[in-house]
């Protein structure tokens, strides 16, 4: 954090209250202020689960995958004993990155700067010339460890040591993501990932904004539109997580048909609070767990993997979110990202009908307060 930043939030003209209805966006300081940008990464980011991987990608001893966390750059390996640990990426030598991207470290992690090699447990194993230096103890150099949780099959990270486990927090989720996904432990990686990272130049919030309301489906995403019947689709809000279904689809539409015999006949979308989501789409079984990452304070990406039990992609619906929908979000994202600099703009009004429920955004207005919350606790 900045040394001379201040540690408070802007006061917002309209109020962001419990009531929905009655309440008014962040304003538009929230996604533009540098400050805020390095009060997030402290108070949100640096204490918060943080997705990694999928346990799949991780099968054998010595299998590592690195991730950078805003400033922290750390990484998760499979440990001779099986278990899988997590690490502050940096030799406690002279700070040096010891690992990138992903692979395996055929036994030892060594450092490419001077060579000071580590057990795959963190433990230093040996540091050159070290035994010249009288008062010279290994034990002191271990590798940082951090907090690492499996929750739903999912490798997740969380930087604040004292963290509540995820599974106490956001057990209802698992419970619910189990329960619509009886597939669960039999996914695979279906080949390469479909996003791998997609770049947004739009803000982290900017786009977890979009992601929890549909209110905008029926005029942005028409293909989308057609396939889930908005009249059905529902919005549930709980303490750390949420959830869209639709619950009612259309068999035949102008975004990928679904075999009414096969799969999924329904779409479920989960928000894991900050930057995760899960996902299943109508027809053949899939699950896919993307985080929204931030990289800047105003571009993000969208990262994270897609599975089947068969490790077989839906190509028809791959090449749907690929090629039409994660394009129409990219540019409306990054459209808001340029919007919110305008000096004709602040704050706007939640949309919020009792009677068609599903559409309004009760799921961003909690994602707010929980913002607001974050950082001003």
């Amino acid at each position: 954090m900045h040394k001379d930043m201040k540690n408070t939030v802007p006061q917002m003209q309209l109020p962001l209250t419990d009531e929905v209805g009655e309440s008014y966006t962040i304003s538009s300081e929230y996604y533009l202020s540098p400050d805020i940008y390095e009060l997030e990464k402290e108070k949100i980011f640096y204490r918060t689960w943080q997705y990694v991987t999928h346990v799949s990608m991780l099968p054998n001893q010595g299998d590592y995958t690195s991730l950078k966390i805003c400033d922290q750059n750390i990484f998760v390996i499979r440990t001779d004993d099986g278990s899988i640990k997590g690490f502050y990426n940096v030799c406690q030598h002279r700070a040096h990155e010891l690992l990138e991207g992903a692979g395996n470290v055929n036994g030892v992690i060594v450092c490419p700067y001077h060579a000071w090699t580590y057990k795959t447990d963190g433990n230093l194993i040996a540091a050159r010339l070290a035994s010249k230096r009288p008062d010279f103890d290994k034990c002191r150099f271990s590798l940082k460890e951090i907090k690492v949780e499996i929750f739903c099959g999912c490798v997740f990270v969380n930087l604040d040591s004292d963290a509540q486990s995820l599974n106490e927090i956001a057990g209802d989720l698992a419970d619910d993501i189990r329960e619509r996904t009886p597939y669960l432990n039999d996914l695979e990686l279906c080949g390469t990932d479909i996003f791998g990272e997609t770049v947004n130049k739009a803000g982290w919030k900017v786009v977890v904004d979009n992601f929890l309301e549909c209110y905008h489906c029926a005029p942005a995403h028409p293909d989308f539109a057609s396939l889930i019947d908005m009249s059905a689709y529902q919005v549930d809000a709980f303490k750390y997580w949420s959830r869209q279904i639709g619950q009612k689809i259309r068999n035949k539409n102008t975004a990928y048909n679904v075999d009414p015999d096969d799969g999924n006949q329904f779409s479920v979308a989960w928000f894991l609070w900050p930057n995760t989501t899960f996902n299943i789409l109508p027809g053949t079984r899939e699950f896919s767990v993307f985080a929204i990452r931030p990289l800047g304070l105003d571009t993000c990406s969208f990262e994270g993997h897609s599975m089947a039990p068969d490790g077989n992609m839906n190509q028809e619906r791959a090449n749907y979110t690929s090629n039409i929908l994660v394009p129409e979000d990219i540019g409306l994202c990054e459209s808001v990202q340029r919007g919110l600099k305008s000096k004709g703009y602040d704050q706007g009004p939640f949309i919020y009908d009792v009677e068609r429920e599903g559409i309004s955004e009760h799921g961003l207005h909690h994602f707010h307060r929980l913002v607001q919350q974050a950082l001003t606790t």
